[in-house]
């Protein structure tokens, strides 16, 4: 067994969708090492949209508010259960851990607090048009982290 100097413990960032499971896929295939690695998929629901309901841009009843956050949480737990299970067919043994908020914002809070050595995250490829739009969690990840970040292209 490798001796702790040589481990790694490596953060995963999935949000469930085909290209995120396609980088633990990738990492699995091609970087990982039972003895040597820690594997943790970080999961991040944000509630942001749900949060816009009932204000000046978007009003609505309280109830319906609840209701979006409730179906959010309930889409959370699959997500959970989801990542488990792919993590047991690639093969790697880790956890799922998930977080609250911005998703590139958690991803380096998490990956700070808990001492991650290397991030994986998945691309989607959004055009330069759509990204500067609407943002993008691995731009914010490979510019904020103080690791090293492979983002993986499927």
């Amino acid at each position: 067994m490798a001796d702790s100097v040589n481990k790694r413990k490596i953060m995963i960032a999935m949000d469930g969708s085909e290209y995120s499971e396609g980088a633990l896929k990738w990492f699995a295939k091609n970087m990982y090492q039972k003895d040597r690695d820690e594997v943790i998929v970080l999961h991040v629901t944000d509630h942001r949209h749900s949060s816009s309901f009932g204000s000046n841009w978007m009003p609505v009843d309280p109830t319906m508010v609840h209701m979006a956050y409730k179906e959010e949480e309930e889409k959370a737990k699959v997500a959970i259960k989801k990542l488990d299970a792919i993590l047991m067919d690639a093969g790697v043994q880790g956890n799922v851990v998930r977080a609250h908020g911005i998703p590139g914002e958690q991803i380096i809070q998490k990956s700070e607090e808990l001492g991650v050595t290397m991030i994986i995250i998945a691309s989607r490829g959004l055009g330069k048009i759509r990204r500067t739009i609407l943002g993008s969690v691995s731009d914010y990840v490979v510019h904020h982290s103080s690791v090293p970040v492979i983002v993986c292209r499927h």
